[in-house]
């Protein structure tokens, strides 16, 4: 009995296998699917009777920021927020001890804020006149500090995206170049302690949600270098599977030193929430003719791209705005035309205002768009702030049944800790995209957070699907998510998630088990 697997059985299986849609029934040997099927149930050393659940493969978050999730997690959250008042009050309440250690809080929005207003250096002065804040906008591409913060962080003269108020002085809002700098500077104030506390409340921030296994996007300007050599030690002995890419624009780390994944948030552009995407037109809510900020050029993206690309590595950059993507586009096609090379993957993050041209280019390039669905639940619509940004071309934000005609695969992901990463929310925010044309299916969304997102990492001959000789990641749902009432997909329960054949997590906290 000792080498028969164990028995999975009594539930409704989607498997993302197109060989086989829908199973009762799987077993489990060493850590992998062995068989899948319906009817006659087969020997086993040990039965599981999952009572007619739904089982799902275990999700994949194609677009993770993990150690960064982890840092939130131990911060101050502002989500949610109402007014200024209510920041100021949050800040307060939750500011950890001390007088000069710095106040972290992220997931600042100010276009939440329903009683208006906008948080500058002098509002965080009136709760803090001599502590230095550091306050992340949720978008990750600008924050607000105030003046004992401004003066911590020492910014060079002249530096981008220091924002002025009306007295011509730093109003403490830090954008582009003024952030990136700043954030490097903040990274670099975090313990070994917190790192290592980071990594573990990431983990149990992505398990109850169903996640087993990320693509981890790491490093760089933007989330710091502090993150990587905590991860590089840990991500083998984590409950759940993580790819690294690596945010380094140095082609050195793949040519020598061995990294498969290069780029992710290597940035291109910006953000739209932070008036920094590289757009076509200006911006609608802004005196100024601002069309963003383009952070590279074909030209000094091309020797990174074509080496790393002929060193067999896999590329991927962030491009919000259209002029980036093109850049981007531009970019691979140079590096493709001067070396052909099947199967590639390389990747475009976001995508979120794409031409029609541009996907067709995306699809003759052979490229994987990663994108966020959640994304349209948070800011989409006519009211949203892409509306509020971007006038009607809020109808062209992350085109999701676009990219799918084009044939383009299609990996789901939350760009956590922006968005929440909640697969099923993912999904439910794919089905209702505010444009009806740009829609999926519920079976359409669920492959988005399975296996194509596995694909988009090479790693889908190791999961995303429920088949033989896969990784036995799984999840057990409360409800079916391909038959449910569309409305409520965003509200089924994940009950339980094994990863690798182990049993990691549980809403009903039973003892780790094998399978």
């Amino acid at each position: 009995m000792a080498h028969l697997p164990v028995l999975f059985h009594n539930a409704v299986v989607h498997t993302v296998d197109d060989r086989r849609p829908r199973a009762s029934w799987f077993t489990v040997l060493g850590g992998k699917f062995q068989r899948v099927g319906d009817g006659e149930l087969p020997a086993a050393s040990r039965r599981v009777d999952l009572r007619g659940a739904v089982v799902v493969p275990g999700f994949v978050d194609s677009h993770v920021h993990f150690f960064q999730t982890g840092i939130d997690q131990l911060q101050i959250d502002l989500g949610g927020s109402r007014d200024v008042a209510e920041i100021q009050a949050r800040l307060v309440g939750h500011a950890p001890p001390g007088r000069r250690s710095w106040v972290y809080a992220n997931s600042y929005d100010e276009d939440a804020l329903t009683a208006g207003g906008r948080l500058t250096r002098l509002e965080i002065d009136a709760a803090f006149p001599a502590r230095p804040v550091w306050v992340n906008r949720v978008d990750y591409h600008s924050a607000v500090v105030n003046s004992a913060g401004l003066a911590r962080l020492e910014l060079p003269p002249r530096l981008k995206g220091v924002v002025t108020g009306g007295d011509g002085k730093p109003n403490g809002i830090l954008r582009s170049e003024a952030y990136m700098y700043a954030k490097t500077r903040i990274s670099r104030t975090y313990t070994v302690e917190l790192k290592e506390r980071a990594v573990r409340a990431a983990v149990d921030a992505m398990l109850p949600r169903g996640i087993t296994a990320v693509h981890a996007l790491e490093g760089g300007p933007l989330f710091g270098d502090e993150g990587v050599q905590v991860m590089l030690k840990q991500m083998d002995r984590l409950p759940l599977d993580v790819t690294m890419f690596l945010q380094e624009k140095n082609p050195v780390f793949a040519t020598r030193l061995g990294f498969r994944h290069m780029g992710g948030c290597l940035l291109i552009d910006g953000s739209i929430g932070s008036y920094t995407a590289a757009l076509d037109a200006p911006y609608s809510d802004t005196t100024s003719p601002s069309r963003g900020q383009l952070y590279e050029t074909e030209g000094t993206l091309r020797s990174f791209v074509r080496e790393v690309h002929e060193a067999g590595a896999q590329l991927a950059f962030h491009a919000i705005g259209p002029r980036a993507i093109e850049v981007v586009l531009d970019a691979y096609a140079g590096a493709l035309d001067r070396s052909p090379r099947y199967d590639h993957r390389h990747r475009i993050e976001h995508f979120e205002l794409a031409t029609d041209r541009q996907i067709a280019r995306a699809a003759e390039l052979g490229l994987v768009l990663a994108m966020q669905p959640n994304f349209e639940a948070y800011w989409g619509g006519p009211s949203g702030m892409y509306a509020t940004r971007l006038g009607e071309r809020w109808r062209q934000t992350n085109r999701f049944r676009s990219v799918l005609r084009a044939g383009i695969p299609l990996a789901g992901g939350s760009d956590a800790n922006v968005t929440e990463a909640d697969p099923l929310r993912g999904m439910h925010a794919a089905m209702h995209h505010p444009n009806p044309d740009e829609r999926l299916t519920a079976a359409e969304a669920l492959r988005m957070m399975t296996l194509d997102a596995a694909y988009a990492a090479f790693n889908d001959a190791r999961h995303g699907s429920i088949a033989p000789g896969k990784e036995a990641s799984f999840v057990v749902l409360d409800a079916d998510p391909l038959t449910v009432a569309p409305d409520a997909v965003k509200d089924i329960a994940v009950t339980a998630t094994w990863s690798k054949g182990r049993h990691a997590w549980s809403s009903e906290a039973p003892s780790p088990a094998e399978a």
